[in-house]
């Protein structure tokens, strides 16, 4: 497949501001997310086949347009800091079924999330991230569902390092990569920087935080 990035997209430099100030509110951080996860859906969409479908108009039923089999495409989201991407992504899939889902570094899914999703073979799917790292939740996640005969599998991610991002599309030449922004910045973070932290408010040090 390919690695696609919008790090020059006017609309992704925009919005990645606001994913990248500490300054404003989590509620405010985490509706970036949501029109990143949106903009990152209506790119992959481009790829999918669409349908006529009939819709009820104000002048009767006219058609429309739908994503092929949709109900067939499943989305894994990434928990916790991909809970809000994966809401935008869900304005465009609302009727793909979607897995929430917390890989393990190097490691991958658990029993239990494998026995919830299911035989992958012959299915597609959409998997949401916030950040990807180093890609060490990630690869054991592609390496599972493409060993299961997957039969496509799209990453949809706001930002990764390039030395990361380069060595993804050289590995996974099978899967699709698709990124807001690429970041000469790599760092993992931690407590006051983590992204779902900072997300969901729960900071070192603030009533009802993590210690």
């Amino acid at each position: 497949m390919s690695l696609t990035h919008f790090t020059d997209r006017h609309l992704v430099r925009l919005l990645a501001t606001q994913s990248r100030r500490t300054d404003i509110t989590p509620q405010a951080l985490s509706r970036s997310h949501v029109a990143l996860g949106r903009f990152l859906v209506g790119e992959l969409v481009e790829h999918f086949e669409l349908e006529s479908v009939s819709i009820q108009h104000p002048q009767g039923t006219r058609q429309g347009f739908g994503l092929v089999e949709e109900e067939n495409i499943s989305v894994l989201c990434f928990m916790r800091a991909g809970l809000y991407v994966v809401e935008g992504v869900r304005e465009v899939l609302q009727r793909a079924p979607l897995f929430h889902v917390s890989p393990r570094r190097g490691e991958g899914f658990s029993a239990a999330e494998r026995d919830e999703l299911g035989d992958p073979a012959g299915r597609r799917f959409v998997v949401v991230d916030s950040v990807i790292n180093t890609g060490a939740s990630l690869e054991p996640v592609l390496q599972y569902l493409e060993a299961g005969g997957a039969r496509s599998i799209d990453v949809l991610a706001l930002v990764s390092p390039v030395p990361t991002a380069e060595r993804l599309e050289t590995t996974w030449p099978s899967v699709r990569f698709l990124l807001a922004r690429l970041s000469e910045n790599q760092y993992v973070g931690r407590g006051g920087t983590d992204t779902g932290n900072r997300l969901f408010g729960t900071l070192p040090g603030r009533a009802g935080g993590s210690k």
